[in-house]
């Protein structure tokens, strides 16, 4: 009977310390587990802040292309202006070109004002 009782026992405690060492595997694997997902979830956390910072930097790039874009969208309005100027001032004073065209273009007008003085004085 004392062999019997034993026997059961033992069987009992082997049963107890097999599903012992089953849990405390588990909990390894669980703890382990764990630790990857944290990481996991820190590397992605680490991930979204390095985006958010090259957001906000790009953002900043952005505005000030922006700025210069109408800098010098203001600089090309300005020079076309002196341009005009230029060329008109070269026509007036004869210079190639521009300058005949100028002084036919004045002609024609100073005849049209002419006729509309002329049909006045009728």
């Amino acid at each position: 009977m004392k062999s019997k009782l034993n026997s059961a026992f033992f069987e009992k405690s082997e049963n107890s310390i097999i599903f012992v060492l089953e849990l405390s595997a588990m909990s390894v694997q669980g703890y382990e587990e764990y630790l990857l997902l944290r990481r996991s979830v820190e590397a992605l956390i680490a991930e979204h802040d390095r985006l958010v910072e090259m957001a906000a930097q790009l953002n900043n790039k952005l505005s000030e292309a922006e700025r210069q874009l109408a800098a010098k969208e203001e600089e090309v309005k300005e020079l076309k202006s002196r341009y005009e100027r230029a060329k008109f001032s070269g026509a007036i004073l004869g210079s190639g070109e521009d300058a005949v065209t100028a002084r036919r273009r004045v002609s024609e007008l100073v005849r049209e004002i002419d006729k509309c003085i002329a049909l006045l004085d009728r």
